[in-house]
Parts: structure tokens; C-alpha cells; sequence
């Protein structure tokens, strides 16, 4: 979830005011801003090249943007991309002008605080593709700040194809007009998502999730488990607590408490945190928060599905990685703690959100794995519903089943593929 102040927004609604253009109608550039360049053919003439702009907020984005640009750049090596993302898309060959790492947020405290920043990276990619003029827009995600971003550059001539629009996992579109307001072309994961934006009039196309082709463990449970001193043959739970701030400060206590209470009820049973980053800072956290607890836990950095394969539950925050996970086929248990404000702008919501917050339950459209929330994700219930788990071996495999059933309706391998040529289609760039 994301905003833009409106004093930003106003000075954008109008498009490009005639102010803007040279006596020939074409648009003046922007102080500091570079055109789009220029190289020289075989025959001596001069060439422009072809340029695609993508912008993503979230580490998500960041990751699906890397690899559709991969993507697209296999398919056409003369492509140049640039535009707002994280270090993924800069290790793919964008050039990032806006760095949104770090960006995304959830309930409308966060989204308030977060506001001056996003303000002012909405202003200057804005800035960016009126002066340089993409041959194609391609927003991912990212709410608020790429509709809006999408319109202007559609209003202004821009092709623009939206890549997973925003909440396109939910069962009741309500960006259908934004959406035609920035062209009306769209890519998106869930089948359902293209079915009702397609009866609303959006030129919407279905490709498959690309975590699919993404999500794969790199290491045998064994040597991964023996890697950081652990026994194989020992219980493994993995922890999740959620890579945005205020999900560890909420979580992370949660499943260091829960963590105890398990251990004090299974002496064979052994805890792995994945860190998205700074696994020296989640270890000094979690020895801060053990007080005495000798539950054995284990931190690791960017191995997370590694982990999550060499588990045999995972207790996780709501999120990418419950998807990741139920594309693996481990059990779990879903939670997520929100702020003050955050729980009661949830109170105050709960009735028109959807039933379920956990993603694989969400695809399902049924409640495959169990979900806590706010004050219900306490250590006690979460310890309670995890070892119901643990002793129960039918709904253990039952759960099993059922998400593999979740990473079938996410659609075949070659996604990103996919979702790659329809895009380049979809802008006139195939």
C-alpha cells in the first residue's frame, strides 16, 4: 500500500500543459534530465534506441521486475531499461534513477510516515518520463504511486502494460477504471484476477505466477541443516517474522516466546529464523529476547527456501513467503500483528476486506492453513495451533495436499516467459 501527497498529485492530473511544449509541440526537457539516447546504425544514420521504463516499490516488485527484465532483455538484447526499483533490478541491468528498496507499506499509519519519500520519487520518475519518453511504461505493483504514474504517462502518448496490478489477488476488483485510465493492459498471476478484470474492460491476460519458475531450494535438507549445526533428524520449525521493520518488532517476540513453549512441550525440536537481510542484527534481537529460553534457533540470510524446504513447519507472517512456501509444500501456520493503528484501522475495515489474509488460503478461496491475527497471534495460541499440527500426521498430509493444489491454480512453469513476451505484445515492442 502506497500514497501520494495530493498537493503532488494535483500538480500531475493535468498531464503535460502546453507550457511544457516547444514552439514545434514537442516536449521541452527537464532541466538535468537526459533525452532518450541515441547510437549510430551500420549505415552511418543515427538510431534511438528503444527504452523501457519499470517501476516496482516492495522487495516483491524488485524481485518480479529483475526477472521480467531478464526476461524481456533475452528476447530483445537491444532493449535499454530504466525506471524506479530495488538492487535486483540494477543486478538485471536497470538503471535505477529512483531507488524504492525499502519501499511498500501496510495501513495508513505506516503510509503516512512513509509519505514525504514516496512523494518525492513519484515527483522526480514522473519528471523522468515526460523528459525521456519511454517506448513503454511498465508498472508492477506498487498501488497508488504506479496508477497514478500509469495515467499520466498514458495521457501523454506513453504505452504503458501493468504487471500485477495492485491487489490483483483479491476476489472483488476495484481497479478497473484506474486501470483503463492507464490504458487498459494488463498482465496478472491469478486467473481469477484476469477473469473479472477482463468482465470489467480490461484487455487482461493470465501468465501464471512467476514464483513458480523462481522458487526452488538449492540445498539438500541435510547438509543445509548440518551447514548451521542443527540435526536432521530433530523436528525443524522455520520462522518467518516478515521482512518490513515493524513486522520483526511485532513478530519477532511472538516467535521467540512460541519458540519456547514448543521446546519445553518437544525436547527434539530445533528453529530456523530466515532473514531477508542483517542476520547479525536478528541474532542479537533474538538472544536479547530469550530471557530463559534454550529453545535451539538458528538465523540464516537469504537461503530462505532452503529453509523452508528443510522444515517440517513453518510458523510465518503474512505475506510473499506464504506463497513461496505452499509452492514448496510445507505446512503452516499464518500469522500477523499489526501496530496500534494498524489494528484499528483493521477493526474498522474488517468487514469489507477479505476473509483471508494468508496468500495460499486466498488462491485456495478456502482456509487451508490456519491464520492468527492482532491479539489471537499471541505465543501461547500460535505454540498450541502448531503442535496440534505436529501431532496430528492426516491433517499434516492433508494440508500437504491441498497446497499442492494452491501451486497448481498459480498456473505452469515458464511464467516469467510468458509474462515477458505478452508485455513487449501488449507495448508494440515484439
Amino acid at each position: 500500500m502506497c500514497s501520494i501527497s495530493s498537493a503532488a498529485f494535483a500538480r500531475d492530473t493535468a498531464g503535460v500543459s502546453s507550457k511544457r511544449r516547444g514552439s514545434d509541440g514537442s516536449f521541452e526537457r527537464s532541466a538535468g534530465l537526459e533525452p532518450r539516447s541515441t547510437s549510430a546504425s551500420k549505415g552511418g544514420g543515427v538510431v534511438v534506441e528503444r527504452s523501457i521504463a519499470v517501476s516496482a516499490g516492495e522487495s516483491s516488485g524488485d524481485l518480479n521486475g529483475a526477472h521480467l527484465v531478464s526476461a524481456m532483455a533475452g528476447i530483445d538484447p537491444e532493449l535499454r531499461f530504466w525506471g524506479a526499483g530495488g538492487p535486483r533490478m540494477r543486478a538485471a541491468g536497470v538503471e535505477i534513477a529512483v531507488d524504492t528498496s525499502g519501499g511498500g507499506t501496510i495501513g495508513i499509519a505506516t503510509t503516512l510516515a512513509s509519505l514525504p519519500r514516496t512523494s518525492l520519487q513519484y515527483i522526480r520518475l514522473r519528471r523522468l518520463i515526460l523528459a525521456r519518453r519511454p517506448d513503454l511504461f511498465v508498472c508492477i505493483d506498487f498501488g497508488a504511486f504506479n496508477i497514478r504514474l500509469g495515467q499520466i504517462a498514458h495521457r501523454n502518448g506513453i504505452r504503458v502494460v501493468y504487471y500485477f496490478p495492485p491487489s490483483s489477488w483479491r476476489r472483488k476488483p476495484k481497479n478497473a477504471a484506474k486501470l483503463i485510465a492507464c490504458g487498459g493492459k494488463v498482465v496478472t498471476p491469478f486467473d481469477w484476477s484476469a477473469e473479472l478484470l477482463s468482465a470489467a474492460g480490461v484487455d487482461a491476460r493470465f501468465v501464471g505466477h512467476p514464483l513458480v519458475d523462481i522458487v526452488k531450494s538449492s540445498t539438500p535438507r541435510e547438509q543445509f541443516l548440518r551447514e548451521l549445526g542443527l540435526d536432521p533428524s530433530v523436528i525443524t520449525i522455520g520462522l518467518f517474522p516478515g521482512s518490513r521493520s515493524h513486522e520483526i518488532g511485532q513478530h519477532l517476540p511472538v516467535l521467540v516466546a512460541c519458540a519456547g513453549i514448543m521446546h519445553a512441550e518437544l525436547a527434539r525440536v530445533q528453529f530456523v529464523v530466515g532473514a531477508a537481510r542483517d542476520a547479525q542484527r536478528m541474532r542479537r534481537l533474538i538472544e536479547h529476547l530469550r530471557r530463559d529460553n534454550r529453545a535451539p534457533i538458528a538465523v540464516v540470510e537469504n537461503r530462505s527456501y532452503d529453509c523452508m524446504a528443510a522444515s517440517d513447519l513453518l510458523i510465518t507472517a503474512s505475506g510473499t513467503a506464504t506463497l513461496e512456501a505452499a509452492i514448496i509444500g510445507v505446512p503452516m501456520v499464518i500469522i500477523y500483528r499489526g501496530s496500534r493503528a494498524m489494528r484499528l484501522e483493521y477493526a474498522l475495515r474488517k468487514s469489507i476486506l477479505e476473509e483471508f489474509i494468508g496468500m495460499p488460503n486466498i488462491v485456495a478461496d478456502r482456509g487451508v492453513c490456519p491464520e492468527l491475527i492482532n491479539d489471537d497471534a499471541n505465543p501461547e495460541a500460535v505454540a498450541d495451533v502448531a503442535l496440534s499440527i505436529l501431532r496430528d500426521e492426516a491433517r499434516t498430509q492433508r494440508m500437504r495436499s491441498e497446497l499442492a493444489d494452491v501451486r497448481a491454480r498459480l498456473g505452469q512453469p515458464g511464467a516469467v516467459a510468458r509474462a515477458a513476451r505478452v508485455v513487449l505484445e501488449m507495448g508494440g515492442l515484439s
